[in-house]
């Protein structure tokens, strides 16, 4: 698997400028980047700057229908990838190897902030449609900046990103190192061993994780983490503390953090993990961010990190925003410090005997069950109970040793009575649960109960 660094490849952002601007790139329309190229990528993201024109990342493994809607949504003049998209100029990647050796009257130079929309980045629509999120340069700089205060970032230090770059958490590795002078090391892609290797070979002082990433790192390799790591950041997904655990006791420096496309990345972050963990602490907010909470207990925030609103062919800033404030889909709590506690997606509440439950509650109960190596949980639909908390697993277990473990060690409305087996958990490009995929896998299952198991779902 290949790496690269982002100062080189910034280098070829004035080329890169010209072959855009000779495609028919405008001045303040976006550019979308179909392609699952990483060094495309970073080109593109050091050379629409200088055009200026916004840069939309998009996963090229998206529906194809998906892609369409999300282009549709942010007004898009061109495309960069590997298929042409109708109705859209498009400019080949094929074409960027030579764009080097163009005479550029841009200047060259790291990444800056532009004024107005920079980026656009897709919601990842695990519950739903997806969105473009409208995200400006001083957006960017803002939550770099802040970010910067719980994981410093200087000269000689090298950032590895191997999260999806068409991602916030990918993208904001970029912002990131080019304002504090810094270096990325760009992976093409998440492969274990090759990530090691980098970590083993080279002197990586930041690392950029969601949880399923951490475990394959784990499972790879029974060594303790290298020594010039400083910062390990995790979010994406809940952190469990069983792998949280297994992580501190070999010394990698786990700091959980939290944010979204719609605050151009972290939101909160914790300058170390605290002993015990409690899985969905994040940590009062970074910067000037501000957070509440609505009527129904979901967070909500406001600050200069926050998007300038979701996208529309115009550009127009505000849809999503109420007053500055964009309320958030996950339920949380904020203590009298201000740290918050995040419970979970308002959308992922399982509703069962008319009880709520938290899937995050019951995935922690799980973690350390024999015969789970991954897990997740989600509701089906049941016609007396409304939902049931229904258990999605990977590992060697049997389904119904499983059940009766929940018998004997989960009490009352958490406890789950339908389980369902799979290879792997389904997962976003992001890394984290596909909840979709979750649901409809618990709903097409059909699971045999006892009769004493049936009389105590009744």
């Amino acid at each position: 698997m290949s790496f690269s660094l982002a100062s080189e490849l910034s280098a070829l952002a004035p080329g890169d400028a010209c072959l855009l601007k000779e495609a028919g790139a405008a001045t303040g329309r976006p550019i979308v980047a179909l392609t699952a190229s990483a060094e495309i990528l970073v080109r593109l993201a050091f050379a629409t700057p200088l055009l200026p024109a916004p840069l939309f990342p998009i996963d090229p493994a998206l529906p194809q229908a998906v892609v369409a809607d999300l282009i549709a949504q942010s007004g898009a003049g061109l495309v960069v990838g590997e298929r042409p998209i109708e109705g859209t100029a498009c400019l080949s990647t094929d074409a960027f190897p030579a764009a080097s050796q163009i005479a550029a009257p841009f200047p060259s130079g790291r990444w800056v902030a532009p004024s107005g929309i920079a980026l656009l980045v897709a919601t990842s629509g695990s519950t739903g449609r997806p969105k473009a999120v409208m995200l400006s340069g001083a957006n960017l700089e803002a939550a770099a900046r802040a970010g910067a205060t719980m994981a410093p970032l200087q000269r000689g230090d090298l950032w590895l990103a191997c999260l999806p770059l068409f991602h916030i958490g990918g993208f904001s590795i970029l912002v990131r190192t080019a304002l504090a002078d810094a270096e990325a090391l760009i992976a093409e892609k998440f492969e274990a061993a090759a990530i090691l290797g980098a970590l083993r070979e080279r002197p990586v002082t930041h690392l950029s994780l969601v949880p399923a990433m951490l475990a394959r790192l784990l499972d790879a390799d029974e060594e303790n983490a290298p020594t010039s790591l400083r910062h390990v950041l995790i979010g994406g997904a809940a952190l469990s503390p069983e792998l949280a655990e297994r992580a501190a006791s070999r010394g990698w420096p786990i700091q959980p953090t939290y944010g979204m496309s719609e605050t151009a990345s972290q939101l909160a972050t914790l300058p170390a993990l605290p002993h015990p963990w409690r899985a969905g602490f994040v940590g009062k907010p970074l910067g000037e961010t501000e957070v509440a909470l609505d009527p129904s207990g979901r967070l909500k925030v406001r600050g200069p990190n926050v998007m300038a609103g979701y996208a529309n062919p115009t550009l127009a800033p505000g849809d999503g925003l109420s007053d500055g404030w964009f309320t958030t889909a996950d339920l949380a709590e904020i203590d009298e410090t201000g740290a918050i506690t995040i419970l979970g997606r308002a959308d992922d509440v399982i509703v069962t005997g008319g009880k709520k439950v938290m899937p995050q509650s019951v995935e922690v109960l799980l973690a350390k069950t024999p015969g789970i190596e991954t897990v997740a949980v989600t509701g089906r639909p049941d016609p007396v109970w409304g939902e049931i908390v229904t258990v999605i697993y990977a590992g060697p277990g049997d389904e119904a040793a499983l059940l009766a473990w929940c018998r004997d060690h989960i009490d009352g409305a958490l406890r789950p009575r339908a389980v369902v087996r799979v290879e792997a958990l389904p997962l976003l490009a992001s890394g984290k649960p596909d909840r979709s995929a979750l649901k409809r896998l618990a709903a097409g299952q059909v699971v045999e109960r006892s009769k004493a198991e049936a009389r105590t779902l009744r």
